[in-house]
């Protein structure tokens, strides 16, 4: 399969081809009518005696003459010297050829790359309406999606994963360290206690502290927790301690229950004090706000935190991968559906195709105002780009063949002219 640019070329070669051969033929039909009436002229000529009606074909051939080779005269100026004298006004589009750049570059953009031409343009096609018919075909929503999965599959395995990685890590690390973990804490200590989750945090403690103080399996280990929390040695006082070992975790166990059942107990009042109070000061105690900061730095600067980091982009990328390479990628099925959605939404609102037309009009029109005065000059600039004969060769290719139609005219027109005149002067 050939290239666009070479395949483009050889269409254009083809097409000139063509072009050519078609002028060829009509360049021979007007040469062919101009040989037609010399060869009526010799015979006209040499019968000029023998019968009236001679003269009248010799006059109409003697014009014919003269209209075609006056016209061919005119039709090879334009691209050429006729005959190769360099003739006062001859080859006018080759010695043009600025000019005619220069014309044309501001003829198109005065009358055709205008912001009222192009917004009319646009209005008429509507292109809002044409988009919305497109997306709601789920042919196309779904070719929209697979398409957009095999870009980002291809961008993802473009990328530099060591770099990202740094640079997740980077990103990630100078955001949290930004972050005013303070203010953050005590926001959603304010959000606990509105939604009454300390003492539901409470009640489930309590709850459960009661069940492992019921289980009498436990009791041995609480004692020697006891003993060890305050580093009791005398034998007398731990032979107390184990003889009260059982009075003191039905003390405790009762005091979890009486808490657990009084919605007003004060312990519960000095829970909440507690929490309210730690709020308060991550709030406007910069004392604390130092320490949660230096705390919050040091746990960012952890070798085990920034390894966690840099495998942020690993984990990001071995989902997407999987999810790109399975048969039906949730991104494709996710840009599918909102093409669709679109596409109906275009379709059924007249607002929304009304805002999108006037954005591509806005759009196209701010676009119209700031390049419009390239546009002549990218005309002259790529027909400065022409030879002479070039373009010369060109332009007589595109309307070559019309012009013969003049020679071929001309001879006809003058043959009758010349008849005509010589029929007035044989009148009178």
């Amino acid at each position: 399969m050939h290239p666009a640019p070479v395949l483009i070329e050889q269409l254009e070669q083809n097409a000139d081809q063509l072009k050519r051969a078609r002028l060829r033929t009509m360049q021979w039909v007007a040469v062919g009518l101009l040989v037609a009436a010399a060869l009526l002229f010799a015979l006209a000529r040499s019968q000029r005696g023998g019968h009236p009606a001679w003269g009248y074909l010799e006059a109409f051939s003697e014009a014919s003459m003269v209209g075609a080779i006056a016209d061919w005269f005119a039709v090879v100026a334009l691209f050429r010297h006729p005959l190769g004298i360099p003739i006062w006004h001859t080859a006018i589009i080759p010695n043009s050829k600025d000019g005619i750049g220069q014309s044309l570059g501001a003829f198109v953009e005065n009358h055709f790359i205008t912001e009222q031409g192009i917004a009319e343009r646009i209005a008429q096609a509507d292109p809002a309406s044409l988009l919305g018919a497109w997306l709601r075909d789920p042919r196309h929503a779904q070719q929209l999606g697979d398409s957009a999965a095999g870009v980002a599959k291809q961008l993802l395995s473009m990328l530099d994963q060591q770099q990202m990685r740094e640079l997740l890590r980077s990103k990630a690390t100078h955001y949290l360290g930004e972050l005013n973990l303070s203010s953050v804490a005590a926001d959603c200590i304010d959000a606990l206690i509105a939604d009454g989750k300390p003492q539901e945090l409470l009640d489930f403690v309590l709850d459960k502290g009661a069940d492992y103080l019921a289980d009498e399996s436990h009791h041995a280990a609480i004692g020697d927790f006891a003993l060890n929390a305050f580093h009791i040695e005398n034998k007398l006082i731990k032979a107390g301690l184990v003889l009260y070992e059982a009075r003191m975790i039905r003390s405790l166990q009762e005091f979890l229950v009486a808490v657990r059942a009084d919605p007003q107990h004060p312990m519960r009042a000095r829970l909440s004090g507690w929490i309210a109070d730690s709020a308060l000061h991550l709030k406007s105690d910069a004392h604390w706000q130092d320490t949660v900061k230096r705390y919050q730095l040091q746990a960012l600067a952890s070798d085990k935190v920034q390894a966690m980091l840099g495998e942020v982009w690993d984990s990001i990328s071995e989902r997407l991968l999987a999810d790109l390479n399975s048969e039906r990628p949730a991104l494709a099925r996710t840009i599918a559906r909102m093409a669709g959605n679109t596409g109906q939404v275009l379709a059924s609102d007249d607002k929304a195709r009304a805002w999108l037309n006037d954005t591509i009009v806005a759009g196209t029109s701010s676009l119209v105002r700031r390049y419009r005065g390239e546009v002549g000059d990218f005309i002259e600039s790529r027909l400065a780009l022409w030879s002479k004969e070039e373009m010369s060769t060109r332009i007589e290719l595109a309307i070559g063949r019309d012009l013969q139609f003049i020679r071929i005219n001309g001879t006809v027109v003058g043959g009758l002219a010349g008849l005509l005149i010589y029929a007035v002067t044989q009148a009178f």
